[in-house]
């Protein structure tokens, strides 16, 4: 291939345009090698962000979590794939399969001969059968026609297919709580439903216990998933009552690392509901698996317990809270501040600070880390929880008394609000800031009023 004259600074400014606008990874890759004219690898190399050094870390990375040897593994080596001078072997081109959650062929390497909707589309889910194809087969796993279970795999009988197929089923779990505030409910939740089919199937085909507990383990957290998905945008009942499902599957795998995670998010829902008491004991649980060391899920628990403060009034306990989950923060170890749903990244520590301020009054502290939040990448495409963010911003704008800025806020915020998430947190909060203003007198409160209440009537 020849040498495009295009930077690696305008694949990078490529990239970021089509992410900015909601592309996928996939996407930016795609644009990235039409507009910069480089090879597919190095274009997904430029959507990640990764320098050649970094790419090739990472990479290093994936093969020592394998335990398949990287001898002669550099920079060099990989531009050459990247130029199209020599074609990684075998386990090189797994790896970077997984690296960029792709195919071979999306990567560059060969063709796509399928027919154009021949299989379900589930992008997650694709990106797993991927990455274990070649592990499944080598178990002996059996794929089935499409339409059992979604189509796309099926519990396979024996030992050894068995682990496979749960090891299968637990790397997609993980996967689909990378894209817990990312992906729409309305596709995000069904398919969560499915994947608890999968396991439920793999339940009633396995005897051993230790693989019981696995897949009880996978039950617990999709469920999980499923709740915290509803409390964004469900009713309460049907909330709780998945998290009732969650932890009796935690309790069932005896994990209770997933136990307090399910707690901690319990928590939080039980804030937005008020539902304090209740809430408070499952902050508290949460908090408890940090007692003999800093871990996500304890953080989970601090930020749990601020929010409940923080609607109870009681700012000093608020800001006690939020100390707490900060100073835990800082100690904790990479692998537990990661955006996978299943830990707590930066950005779910400072949402959660800036909102439990901001619903106790303390508008000056939360400012700054309402607007960091607001910065970090997952806050483009968490709908719901920007929009929340905005309607803090609000609150403070009626503190001030400036009630004119405080409804322009809320009806630009509701405007761009897709109507699928005009249920649930953000029509309630709404409703919470307009409650104590005045009716008929200022007529913005009164616009406001209107525009939230015919879209409740016409949902």
């Amino acid at each position: 291939m020849a040498v495009s004259p295009h930077s690696m600074r305008c694949a990078r400014r490529v990239a970021r345009e089509v992410k900015n606008s909601g592309g996928s990874d996939h996407d930016a890759a795609r644009a990235v090698h039409r507009h910069c004219a480089v090879s597919l690898l190095r274009a997904h190399r430029a959507a990640r962000g990764y320098t050649l050094v970094e790419a090739v870390e990472a990479l290093k990375q994936v093969l020592a979590e394998r335990g398949t040897p990287a001898d002669g593994l550099g920079h060099q080596r990989l531009s050459q794939w990247e130029q199209g001078q020599d074609v990684p072997s075998p386990h090189y081109m797994d790896a970077l399969c997984f690296l960029y959650q792709s195919r071979p062929d999306r990567l560059g390497f060969g063709s796509d001969y399928s027919e154009e909707d021949s299989f379900p589309r589930n992008e997650p889910e694709d990106a797993m059968n991927r990455r274990n194809f070649t592990g499944l087969v080598a178990a002996g796993a059996t794929l089935v026609p499409a339409g059992l279970f979604g189509g796309t795999f099926d519990p396979p009988s024996g030992r050894h297919a068995g682990a496979g197929y749960v090891g299968l089923l637990e790397e997609l779990v993980e996967q689909s709580g990378r894209q817990l505030q990312s992906a729409p409910p309305a596709e995000f939740i069904p398919a969560r439903m499915m994947d608890l089919a999968r396991v439920q199937a793999g339940l009633l085909t396995t005897s051993g216990a230790a693989m019981r507990r696995r897949l009880q383990r996978v039950y617990a957290k999709n469920a999980g998933l499923i709740a915290i998905r509803l409390s964004d945008v469900g009713a309460v009942a049907d909330t709780f009552e998945w998290f009732g499902i969650a932890r009796r599957a935690a309790r069932a795998a005896e994990d209770e690392t997933v136990q307090a995670w399910i707690a901690g998010w319990t928590g939080d829902a039980c804030a937005f509901h008020r539902q304090f008491k209740p809430g408070l004991t499952a902050a508290l649980a949460a908090q408890a698996a940090g007692a003999d060391r800093p871990c996500g899920v304890a953080v989970l628990g601090y930020l749990a317990e601020a929010g409940i403060q923080a609607r109870l009034g009681n700012r000093r306990a608020t800001f006690a809270a939020v100390t707490r989950a900060d100073r835990m923060f800082a100690l904790l170890p990479d692998e537990e501040i990661v955006a996978d749903g299943f830990h707590v990244s930066e950005y779910l520590l400072r949402w959660n600070q800036a909102n439990a301020l901001a619903l106790c009054g303390a508008h000056a502290e939360a400012a700054p880390l309402r607007d960091r939040v607001l910065e970090l990448p997952p806050s483009r495409h968490d709908l719901v929880g920007r929009s929340l963010l905005y309607l803090d911003a609000a609150a403070a704008h009626v503190d001030r008394g400036e009630l004119e800025g405080a409804c322009r806020t809320i009806t630009t915020t509701w405007l761009r609000l897709p109507e699928e998430f005009r249920v649930g947190q953000v029509p309630e909060r709404v409703r919470e800031i307009l409650a104590p203003l005045p009716d008929r007198s200022v007529p913005p409160v009164a616009e406001a009023r209107e525009l939230i209440g015919s879209a409740a009537s016409n949902s």
